[in-house]
């Protein structure tokens, strides 16, 4: 019957049956320890923290009561005020600082050191007024008799801790009153699994809390069944998943594995090994695995087969459009050496321009192997070359510079700027013939996907060359030069420069 399962079935239902007693039990133990430490735990902290409030409750109590008794005295007999303060001092048997004041508010004396004048009474005729300073000034109280003297006094974080009798590190104290917190002790954790429980008790009849955090790290029996039955979980789940993962799924997988790892290493179809399992996915798998590399291997011969065809093909065009791009060229210079005049300069002007074509199409050709485009330097550097030499003897004043970086373009591109190289070299050698020209190629950005050419003479803005009967036909070839390239042509009447922004082939695509 379970044959007719999936290894996912099967493998649920054992998991399942394996450990279900074990989750119970440890959902059940989890759910009652939790509950019952947790309110235990509260409830001694709560103990602890009310304790150790009515201490501190205690502690101001009794130096309030002295202090009381000090500030009535010393409005009887001001001038034993001193002696008072120090016999106040001698009863506290804490350190502090005391000021005494007579009913109108006048500062009577003071413990050495204490900045008490300008402080003020406290609120209400009879009674404990106390005000948490924070850290690190401790807390302030006033208290004033039935006459209306009072007396101010200050204790210092450590007066209270003593006074609450915590020395443990697991426990932390903090007094709070508003936004004021006065740090008195604090907790430390021994263990990161250390809990933390925070109650709250009530100082000087509300007037300010006491908030102590409680560390707890008692280990229970409960617990350490419960800090056991997870791993003995573990150790279940591990030892049965590992047996039924490995038995019904990896050992397969790993003889499937070294069969593809075989076939995809030599030659020949890919031959199924004796799967021992008695999952059927997995021997559906390999059987799928067998089909899909016999129909991948036929695929791959056909497309193979069908590349070398495309390859010779493509190089075959190429060949031929070069080639006929030369019979052109012979043809131009063969109707052209019988010509003079306007004749000859226009067949000149024709050859130049199929010279560019054929220039950009045998670099093309040279790149198609490593598919990176053309080469911008290869084209511009023969391209000048060629209209150097094909230039007439009246230009033999013409000098052109180079500064091209190792850019590659496509051949959508590198045609428009063979012919914007062409057409403006041809116009400073029909009406500039003494300039000095000036192009450059530089990327533009981080990313390279833009490369700035610019041409510059000093004859493109002279009225020689602006004002000629050709710059106006020049003028529309290169707008439309600058449309094949879809980028806007700029130029500069002050130096003579013309500019524009080409795109080219990244770095990342030029070695694919």
């Amino acid at each position: 019957m379970m044959a007719r399962f999936s290894t996912g079935t099967k493998m649920l239902f054992i998991m399942t049956a394996a450990l279900m007693p074990l989750g119970l039990i440890a959902l059940f133990a989890s759910i009652q320890s939790a509950h019952a430490k947790q309110l235990q735990h509260e409830a001694d902290a709560q103990l602890i923290a009310t304790a150790e409030a009515r201490q501190i409750d205690l502690l101001l109590v009794r130096v309030a009561n002295v202090v009381r008794f000090a500030a009535g005295a010393a409005n009887a007999r001001p001038e034993r005020c001193s002696d008072l303060i120090a016999e106040a001092d001698r009863l506290i048997h804490v350190p502090s600082r005391i000021a005494l004041f007579d009913r109108a508010g006048r500062l009577l004396c003071a413990s050495p050191g204490f900045k008490a004048r300008g402080l003020p009474a406290p609120r209400g005729n009879i009674g404990l007024d106390l005000l948490v300073l924070g850290d690190p000034g401790g807390v302030r109280f006033s208290v004033a008799n039935a006459a209306g003297d009072y007396g101010v006094g200050e204790l210092a974080a450590p007066v209270l801790r003593q006074a609450a009798g915590t020395d443990d590190q697991t426990q932390g104290l903090t007094l709070q009153q508003g936004d004021a917190k006065l740090l008195i002790a604090k907790a430390r954790k021994r263990f990161p699994l250390d809990q933390r429980i925070t109650v709250r008790a009530a100082i000087a009849g509300g007037q300010a809390t006491l908030a102590l955090v409680q560390i707890s790290s008692t280990i229970s029996a409960i617990e350490v069944l419960l800090i056991l039955l997870p791993l003995l979980m573990w150790a279940a789940a591990a030892g049965i998943g590992w047996v039924v993962i490995n038995e019904l799924l990896l050992r397969p997988l790993k003889q499937l594995q070294r069969a593809v790892a075989l076939a995809s290493n030599a030659e020949g179809p890919f031959v199924l090994p004796k799967l021992q399992t008695p999952a059927v996915e997995i021997q559906s798998l390999g059987a799928a695995f067998e089909r899909a590399t016999d129909q991948l291997m036929h695929r791959e011969e056909a497309l193979e087969d069908g590349l070398r065809r495309q390859v010779l093909l493509t190089r075959e065009v190429h060949h031929r459009v070069k080639n006929n791009l030369q019979v052109v060229a012979s043809l131009i210079n063969l109707h052209a050496r019988g010509s003079r005049g306007d004749v000859a300069a226009a067949y000149a002007t024709i050859q130049r321009r199929v010279d560019a074509l054929a220039v950009v199409h045998r670099n093309h050709f040279a790149e198609l192997e490593k598919n990176r485009g053309v080469a911008l330097r290869s084209i511009i550097s023969e391209l000048t070359a060629n209209l150097r030499a094909t230039a007439p003897p009246t230009a033999d004043g013409l000098s052109i510079t180079l500064d091209i970086a190792p850019v590659h373009v496509s051949q959508d591109t590198a045609v428009p700027v063979a012919f914007l190289v062409t057409e403006i070299i041809e116009l400073l050698i029909d009406y500039a013939p003494d300039a000095l020209a000036r192009i450059e190629a530089a990327p533009i950005g981080d990313a390279g996907a833009k490369t700035m050419l610019s041409i510059t003479a000093a004859a493109l803005a002279e009225p020689r060359v602006t004002g000629s009967a050709g710059h106006e036909s020049f003028e529309r070839v290169v707008s439309g030069l600058s449309r094949q390239l879809r980028a806007a042509m700029e130029f500069d009447p002050q130096i003579g420069r013309y500019a524009i922004a080409i795109p080219t082939v990244p770095n990342d695509d030029a070695t694919r």
